[in-house]
């Protein structure tokens, strides 16, 4: 059983641009586990995506990743790496 214990907003960006909106905000919880205490960071990333006949419409994109504070910085540069790669099909073969 998972009981979360607190949750905090640690810091919040808006990024991208208009044609690309993004907003990152990494938080910080703990949750007790089996009895252990294990303090979480959890960086977040949404993506909105632009209908391409409409722009007016909108997909949000969330991606997430959650980690203990001792490995959240080791494998934040994979994630950011794979946000990178986020986004619509454009139908294009690479």
């Amino acid at each position: 059983m998972h009981e979360v214990a607190e949750s905090v907003v640690v810091n919040r960006h808006e990024v991208g641009s208009e044609a690309a909106p993004a907003l990152t905000q990494r938080l910080t919880f703990s949750a007790v586990v089996s009895g252990v205490r294990c303090d979480l960071i959890e960086s977040q990333v949404y993506l909105a995506v632009l209908g391409a006949d409409d722009p007016r419409k909108r997909a949000v994109i969330r991606t997430y990743l959650t980690a203990t504070a001792a490995q959240h910085d080791t494998v934040l540069p994979d994630f950011q790496e794979f946000v990178r790669t986020v986004g619509p099909d454009t139908g294009a073969v690479s």
